[in-house]
């Protein structure tokens, strides 16, 4: 079957989709939800079928549990379909994609025709270069303040930082420390610099990675929730493009975990 990258990928994220909601609806409470409007207000019940009999039950104020099982089970119902209809779809029509796409064309030529090309869209190697390139004042550090190197050669202001920024370049992810990104707090733009931002070199997509490092503190607890309030605010929502690792004195950096946030986010 000819298939291209950017098939491929997308039957596969459908592949993880199907087995996902198979899996989510086995788990599901048995039966369907169905709302009706009363006076303006909605009405939940649950329907079940037994031996061809309709058994319907009122969903009330401690059934909210319930009701949201049913709902999503519900929603999970209909993307399994439609990413089901979809990937079969895509199996049928890839007997008539080309072997490449167009911004594959480049990859293509020899290293002495490409120098003299200039191609549509960079390839992923240019991308990264050009994204690692950047330049940027570094964020101040106290003078006696600890000193942890990288593997890169860089200074992070802590342990789990550096074992973080270790894990992102084994791991051959791009990533830039405290990058300055504008923030808007309570109406005003300030400058903060996340930890970390990564970027997902195939989709040129990027993602910011903050540490909480002392949350066994109250006051740096409370600000780390507030901060964590104003990312969403900005658009910045864990899972989506921001994720977050944590620990306390108590409770060190698990680095497996980072790992594994990371790699689910950039599909590695």
């Amino acid at each position: 079957m000819k298939t291209t990258k950017a098939t491929f990928d997308r039957c596969q994220q459908l592949r993880r989709l199907i087995k996902e909601k198979n899996r989510a609806i086995k788990k599901a409470p048995r039966g369907r939800l169905e709302l009706a409007t009363m006076r303006g207000k909605p009405h939940y019940y649950k329907v079940e079928t037994e031996n061809a009999q309709v058994k319907r039950t009122y969903l009330g104020k401690k059934d909210v549990k319930l009701v949201g099982e049913l709902a999503q089970k519900a929603y999970d119902r209909e993307v399994l379909r439609l990413a089901e209809q979809e990937l079969h779809a895509w199996e049928m029509l890839a007997k008539y994609f080309p072997n490449k796409t167009v911004e594959e064309v480049y990859d293509t030529l020899s290293p002495a025709r490409q120098k003299f090309v200039t191609p549509i869209r960079p390839t992923d190697e240019e991308y990264r270069r050009q994204w690692e390139s950047v330049t940027y004042e570094p964020g101040y550090f106290k003078p006696g303040a600890a000193v942890y190197l990288t593997d890169r050669g860089e200074r992070v202001r802590s342990k789990s930082e550096q074992l973080i920024a270790n894990l992102l370049n084994r791991l051959g992810i791009p990533y830039r420390y405290e990058y300055p990104t504008t923030i808007l707090v309570h109406g005003r733009e300030k400058v903060w610099r996340p930890d970390f931002l990564l970027l997902d070199v195939r989709t040129r997509k990027e993602y910011y990675l903050e540490h909480f490092g002392r949350l066994g503190e109250k006051e740096y607890a409370e600000n780390a929730f507030e901060k964590m309030k104003i990312y969403e605010e900005n658009g910045m929502y864990e899972g989506s493009n921001m994720l977050y690792s944590f620990e306390t004195d108590e409770v060190p950096l698990d680095l497996q975990l980072v790992e594994r946030k990371v790699r689910r986010a950039l599909h590695l």
